[in-house]
């Protein structure tokens, strides 16, 4: 398994070798075998977006 990759179907990290089509990579979730590799980058996170986002409004609206 090979955990610094994530589906671009599902976005889940399972992975597993399929025997039938040689060991290639395929998610264990949806059977896709496109991958990216995951983003460190706090920027990329739309989480943590949306929670300066409403941070800079909360501020706005108490000054």
């Amino acid at each position: 398994m090979n955990s610094n990759k994530i589906c671009l179907n599902c976005g889940s990290s399972d992975l597993v070798s399929d025997r039938s089509l040689g060991g290639r990579m395929v998610c264990f979730k949806c059977g896709s075998s496109s991958f990216r590799n995951k983003s460190f980058s706090p920027l990329k996170n739309k989480n943590f977006i949306y929670f300066v986002i409403a941070l800079i409004i909360f501020l706005i609206v108490v000054v």
